[in-house]
């Protein structure tokens, strides 16, 4: 019977020492590329590279998404606010940055089951402000009491090339108002030319 005293003695001692954590709250902000944090990093790389247009929110997949051609059009890219919302507008900088490959594998697109397009090897070169996007700020405005920004990517139309992409890398920077996630800042885009 003093054994279980002995026991139950400790263990309410042991117990009694324990301290209430208080609960940890995270009041910083940082920002995210949408598409980064939801879509696989490209092999070798610590970003994934985008062939399909965005969509907000979701993964690009081979059944719902368009690939992303030398047409005229906007790509919306999502800026993500990780943290509280702030009640007044907040900036994000941002830059583009050169192609780490010179091939890239486009898979191919699927309209339903079939598909659409076969898959194809692309030669990729650098994309240039003024003749195959328009140029950017280099800042997104997250608006008050809001938890997105968008960076407008202006695709200009461009002739054809066979077998060729364009390449624009989008990296957060350190010159807004909210600095950038460190696994979530970067993201390439590649613009089919065929």
């Amino acid at each position: 019977m003093k054994k279980y005293i002995s026991l139950f003695t400790i263990s309410a001692l042991l117990l009694a020492g324990c301290i209430k954590n208080d609960p940890v709250i995270y009041t910083n902000s940082v920002a995210e590329i949408d598409a980064t944090a939801l879509n696989a990093n490209a092999a070798g790389l610590t970003y994934p590279i985008m062939t399909r247009v965005l969509r907000d929110g979701r993964a690009t997949s081979t059944t719902a998404d368009s690939t992303l051609r030398r047409n005229a059009q906007t790509v919306k890219i999502r800026i993500n606010l990780v943290g509280p919302q702030s009640t007044k507008d907040e900036t994000v900088g941002y830059e583009t940055f050169s192609s780490p490959v010179t091939t890239f594998n486009v898979p191919a697109t699927i309209t339903g089951q079939t598909p659409s397009a076969p898959a194809a090897s692309l030669t990729i070169s650098n994309a240039v402000a003024g003749t195959n996007f328009a140029a950017l700020s280099g800042t997104v405005t997250i608006p008050a009491n809001s938890s997105f920004g968008y960076i407008d990517l202006s695709v200009l139309p461009t002739t054809s090339t066979a077998g060729a992409g364009r390449f624009v890398g989008i990296r957060l920077n350190s010159t807004g108002s909210i600095k950038p996630s460190i696994n979530y800042s970067e993201l390439g885009l590649i613009i089919d030319q065929r």
